[in-house]
């Protein structure tokens, strides 16, 4: 059975909860693979908010095995370099991801709305004979069994039973399925919270020097620009305590917009958003037929924007340890697969965006100093450059995950 629809649920090996980018590539991938997938989306249809936006070159190749990065290129930007950049003076580090093409099909940062992938998913499974995507579904709850989870969810019906082989956890930071089983999900809430605002203005008429990508310090706060193919993203820090509606208020927006450019305080803003900014990891990825992936099993700064990448890698690593399960090969394989993501989750994701958040938000003139010499002396040094790149292209990370047993 095929498409959407809330009648009673037909059997599938898999239930997935959540129709992200975690979510959509695992079902992608387990269908590939002949097994019959259910995917449960809360929403009416895939969102189209402005969450993840940046694409990295690990990503995009793990994406191209399945035929999906080509045509996600064809619906972002192709961003070759990227930059630190000191607002008042034009000051600039460039980093140049060219130096990556002899280990990677990518070498740049795609710069593509998340939902352009989920939407790009989503077509593709609905006319999938073993994949059944269902909206406007929300997980209730649900009961492992040692050979099958039992499960409850609400529909446009009412509630409903389902059943199935092995339930995926991909629904988010909130995870119903985390709260279900009364999981822990231990970290930490970074002190400065993140605004995002998308406008059409062309902010490379008012700022010397702008690349596609910017990381920018004005001179007691920062702000990052990000283009896409029809807008910036514009994020910042709001006033220490200031309360969301305050923040995202239109005088108090412009405000911060006019810092940067007064032209465009003065523009339309097609969407605003007030992010909380957390750093956290469940202990264990897989409880008995239950699995969680994305940013229902962890948490990171979006600082260098590895969220919504290391929630596709999780997908990609559970795609490659269930199959063989589901084929006939030990649960226990799956163990690995905790080993492996749990381990470059806190290892690697963790520790360099919370580098990054550490580093774009710094305020203070003397470490300032510091961080930019060791940036200009990075961007000058070609094996430090590409050394860095190897870490913020997320190559590295998958290399050291393929390593772990």
């Amino acid at each position: 059975m095929c498409g959407t629809h809330s009648e009673t649920m037909v059997d599938a090996a898999v239930t997935i909860i959540g129709a992200g980018p975690s979510g959509l590539t695992l079902a992608w991938w387990l269908v590939d693979q002949g097994i019959s997938v259910t995917v449960l989306e809360r929403e009416a249809s895939i969102p189209r908010d402005m969450r993840a936006s940046t694409f990295h070159p690990a990503t995009l190749d793990v994406l191209r095995e399945s035929g999906l990065a080509d045509e996600l290129v064809h619906r972002g930007t192709v961003l070759s370099q990227w930059q630190y950049l000191i607002h008042e003076t034009g000051e600039r580090a460039v980093f140049d991801m060219t130096c990556l093409a002899d280990v990677t099909a990518y070498p740049f940062r795609l710069q593509c709305e998340q939902f352009q992938l989920t939407e790009l998913l989503a077509a593709k499974l609905i006319d999938h004979p073993l994949c059944t995507l269902q909206f406007n579904t929300a997980l209730e709850d649900l009961t492992p069994k040692n050979d099958r989870v039992l499960f409850r969810y609400r529909n446009t019906d009412g509630l409903q039973n389902g059943d199935c082989d092995w339930l995926v956890a991909a629904d988010g930071a909130s995870s119903q399925v985390r709260k279900s089983l009364g999981l822990n999900f231990d970290g930490t809430v970074f002190p400065k919270t993140s605004i995002t605002l998308v406008m059409e203005h062309p902010f490379e008429e008012d700022i010397p020097n702008l690349l596609g990508v910017n990381y920018v310090w004005l001179p007691d706060r920062h702000y990052s620009l990000m283009r896409l193919r029809d807008t910036w993203r514009f994020t910042y820090s709001p006033e220490p305590g200031q309360d969301r509606e305050t923040a995202l208020s239109d005088a108090v927006a412009r405000a911060h917009i006019a810092r940067v450019s007064p032209r465009a305080a003065e523009t339309t803003i097609r969407s605003r958003n007030f992010y909380s900014l957390h750093q956290r990891c469940l202990e264990r990825f897989c409880h008995g037929r239950v699995l969680f992936a994305g940013d229902a099993a962890h948490l990171n700064s979006p600082a260098g924007g590895m969220g919504m990448n290391s929630g596709i890698h999780d997908a990609r690593s559970l795609a490659d340890h269930l199959v063989p399960v589901l084929q006939g090969a030990r649960s226990d394989l799956l163990e690995r697969y905790d080993r492996r993501r749990r381990t470059i989750a806190l290892e690697e994701v963790q520790r360099l965006s919370a580098k990054n958040y550490a580093k774009h938000r710094e305020t203070n003139q003397e470490k300032r100093r510091l961080i930019w010499a060791e940036l200009e002396e990075t961007v000058s040094d070609p094996e430090r450059h590409r050394s860095y790149l190897l870490d913020a292209a997320m190559i590295r990370s998958r290399e050291r995950e393929a390593t772990i047993e």
